[in-house]
């Protein structure tokens, strides 16, 4: 009885593509072995035409290319990833701003937020959320222009009592003279004391506790060389 190991070859092939554990040197000696056993195991009065061989040989070095291919973009995008964390590291001790919503407080201290009306707003307010996405409390900031204002939050909740310390999230909405609502964007500031990597993306860690993307940073400050300025 002659085995026909065609159909697992190509079975075992597609299986070796999807499979993320499987090495490259794995992959090419399973290939070599089976095609090995297909020409020793073929029927001598039905064997396989070159024209298959070709197709099956074109399947190797496709398989082979595509893992030497993944291999280096993971090189690459681990390479890029620490080159990026490393310029970072020349953010601490700044003060940066970025896009964001969040709001740290911590007695007296709270952040500051800035945020950018997109029109002029005939009734703007202040939304703060804790980490369960309640509303904490709700500000009104009156009629207001298009362009950036800031807001700093007094801490006190919805009843005037003194919030608990900790995270918060902000958000601001403007209204127009016909009524329609929109959303101002927000962005947030502090000084950036530590910078380390979360699912292979760069984040600062800020001084109150709260941290930012280094792909949302939009502006930086050496607060070293404003106190050199100030003092002079």
């Amino acid at each position: 009885m002659y085995v026909d190991v065609t159909s697992y070859l190509n079975s075992t092939y597609d299986s070796t593509l999807t499979d993320s554990t499987a090495s490259s040197e794995l992959g090419e000696d399973a290939f070599l072995q089976l095609l090995m056993a297909q020409l020793e195991w073929q029927d001598p009065l039905d064997p396989m035409d070159d024209t298959e061989m070709v197709a099956q040989l074109a399947q190797f070095s496709s398989l082979e290319a595509l893992q030497e291919m993944t291999g280096q973009l993971d090189s690459m995008t681990e390479l890029l990833t620490s080159q990026i964390s490393m310029s970072a590291a020349s953010y601490i001790g700044k003060e940066v701003e970025a896009a964001g919503s969040s709001l740290s407080k911590d007695g007296d201290s709270i952040s500051t937020v800035t945020y950018t009306l997109g029109a002029d707003s005939v009734n703007t307010y202040a939304y703060v959320f804790d980490t369960a996405g309640n509303i904490v409390a709700s500000v009104e900031l009156g009629e207001q222009t298009s362009g950036e204002h800031t807001f700093e939050w007094d801490g006190k909740d919805a009843d005037g009592n003194e919030a608990d310390d900790g995270q918060y999230a902000i958000a601001f909405l403007g209204e127009t003279e016909d009524g329609e609502s929109f959303y101002a964007s927000a962005q947030v500031s502090g000084l950036v004391t530590s910078v380390y990597q979360e699912d292979g993306e760069v984040m600062l860690g800020l001084s109150d506790g709260r941290t930012v993307s280094l792909a949302n940073v939009t502006k930086v400050v050496d607060t070293s060389l404003t106190a050199s300025t100030d003092e002079e």
